[in-house]
């Protein structure tokens, strides 16, 4: 049985835009956009790996973020929890700090890009609700 990986992800927020970011090639659902974050670490709370991730990912420092929902998926090579936070203020300018490309999108428009499955309840979810 595969061990469930942990994995905080940050929905980022501007107006009625978020923040979508391309995943490496030599990645797990390579070329597919995806919400930005990452691993939890050992001992790490989602809300300290989320902030870290988007540090290192995209050079910002997130002042606020809250819980909104959780998952698993199942993938047949990987098993994940994704622990999805609502990111709506931050400090610094959101770059693709690891040579990764970042769009701002409409929500409107996410069914133009191909995520990860996993994805594809947040997306449903974004677009159903008013936040």
């Amino acid at each position: 049985m595969l061990q469930r990986i942990n994995v905080a992800v940050g929905v980022i927020i501007r107006s009625d835009k978020v923040l979508i970011a391309q995943r490496a090639k030599h990645l797990h659902q390579g070329d597919k956009w995806e919400f930005p974050g990452g691993k939890v670490e050992s001992g790490e709370t989602v809300d300290s790996a989320l902030s870290r991730e988007l540090q290192e990912e995209l050079n910002i420092r997130v002042s606020r973020q809250k819980s909104w929902f959780s998952l698993q998926y199942d993938y047949p090579d990987k098993q994940v929890n994704l622990h999805i936070h609502i990111v709506s203020d931050f400090v610094g300018e959101p770059s693709g700090h690891e040579g990764q490309p970042i769009k701002w999108v409409s929500i409107d428009n996410l069914h133009k890009y191909t995520f990860p499955d996993a994805n594809t309840p947040i997306i449903e979810k974004l677009q159903a609700s008013e936040l």
